[in-house]
């Protein structure tokens, strides 16, 4: 029997692989922001994910909406949500921190929401190197 699980493992794919351990690492991450919650019984914590989820929108937006319009120093469209989505991010990580400061969450909150925030956006930088394939029209300048 245990010859069979070994033979297939060994037909599962290498990408199917790493979108597993990608799917793992985001749940931990989720999970570790979930339980800053529940463990404190505070949900501020809780709009930290918000911005993991609205932190891929501009890009998406902008990116879609700017084809076509090529000026000579680069795609506005795409450079603003480039720049919206980078707010989203660093929202994403200093929004622990000001809700630490101002006594809304404690300390131990704090670092799960931070070492969730890191797993959550480390996972998907891991994704996007593995599985996203570089477009020559979106190149940064």
């Amino acid at each position: 029997v245990r010859g069979e699980y070994i033979s297939i493992i060994k037909m599962i794919s290498k990408d199917i692989k790493i979108i597993f351990g990608l799917a793992f690492m985001l749940s931990i991450g989720l999970l570790l922001n979930i339980l800053a919650c529940v463990l404190w019984k505070n949900w501020w914590p809780l709009l930290v994910v918000i911005a993991y989820f609205l932190a891929p929108l501009p890009n998406m937006l902008c990116v879609h909406c700017g084809r076509g319009y090529e000026y000579t120093h680069g795609n506005t469209f795409t450079n603003a949500g480039f720049f919206i989505t980078g707010v989203c991010i660093v929202s994403g990580f200093a929004l622990p921190g000001v809700l630490a400061h101002l006594g809304k969450m404690g300390v131990e909150a704090l670092f799960m929401g931070l070492a969730g925030g890191l797993i959550v956006y480390g996972s998907i930088l891991t994704y996007l190197h593995c599985f996203h394939k570089s477009d020559p029209d979106q190149s940064i300048n």
